[in-house]
This record gives C-alpha cells, structure tokens and sequence, in this order.
C-alpha cells in the first residue's frame, strides 16, 4: 500500500466530526503560513465579519461565532490597538458598541478573504453544491438548539 493509500485509508475511517475539525484545523495552519494573516482562530475572522456586516455590535459577534463576550472583547481590542477596527457608540443605545473597520481594516479584511477564496478553491470546497452547505448550516443550527435544551 502506498503512502497516498494509507492517507485516503485515515479519511475513509475517520468520523464526520472530525474530518470537520481536521479541515478547519488545516486551513488555520494554511492562514499562519500567509504573512498578509492575523490570528485567524479570533481576529481575523471577526475582521471579516465586521467588514462584511454593516452596524455590528460586539454581542452580534458573540452570537455568531458562538464566544464568549470576554473572548471578543479581548479580540476587539487588539484589533483597534492595531487600527483595524473602531467601535462607535450606537445612537439608540449608549451601552452599545457598532463596530467599522478601518481603511487598514478593511484592506487587511479583503487580503483575508482573496486569500480564503484561494484556500477554499484549493481544496474543493468551493464545488460543494448548495444544498450540501444547507445541510451543513442546518447541522450547526441543529447542534446549538440541542445545548440550549
């Protein structure tokens, strides 16, 4: 058997959920290969995410990746240390913070997301059809409703 065989032989075994986490455990070693990267397990995720959404609070990022609010507080901050992010007090609410990127933020956040793409091209996920990432999303939606029960 050869090497390649005995590869595909580990995959062909391995549990769905952790060829779930193998992947993504992969495309975080693929980003810190990259100099155009920061922390992408925290930071450069929510770098994405903010510059995606428009009037997005630091609850919102909580929420959607699933953290705590002192784990995103803590990302926030070396993310406005390190001009790529400003967080403005929303008008209807003073307790709250919407969340803008930069001009520097935003060029970092397209870099992140060009190089994403490549990654995603790269490995195929990128042919998944539609209904595969519905399944997908459906799964993780899934999973949360079972937690909070």
């Amino acid at each position: 058997m050869t090497e390649k065989e005995k590869q595909w032989d580990k995959f062909d075994s391995m549990p769905f959920i952790a060829l779930i986490h193998h992947i993504s455990r992969n495309k975080l070693r693929y980003a810190q290969k990259n100099p155009n990267h920061i922390d992408m397990v925290h930071e450069g995720q929510y770098l994405m995410e903010i510059y995606k959404r428009k009037n997005l609070s630091q609850d919102d990022l909580a929420t959607i990746f699933g953290q705590s609010k002192g784990t995103i507080a803590k990302a926030l901050k070396k993310l406005e240390d390190k001009e790529y992010v400003e967080r403005i007090v929303d008008e209807n609410n003073r307790r709250k913070y919407i969340l803008k990127t930069t001009e520097k933020g935003e060029e970092l956040a397209i870099l992140l997301k060009n190089d994403l793409e490549e990654w995603e091209n790269a490995v195929g996920i990128d042919k998944l059809d539609e209904n595969a990432k519905c399944q997908l999303r459906e799964i993780a939606r899934k999973t949360e409703e079972i937690l909070e029960e």
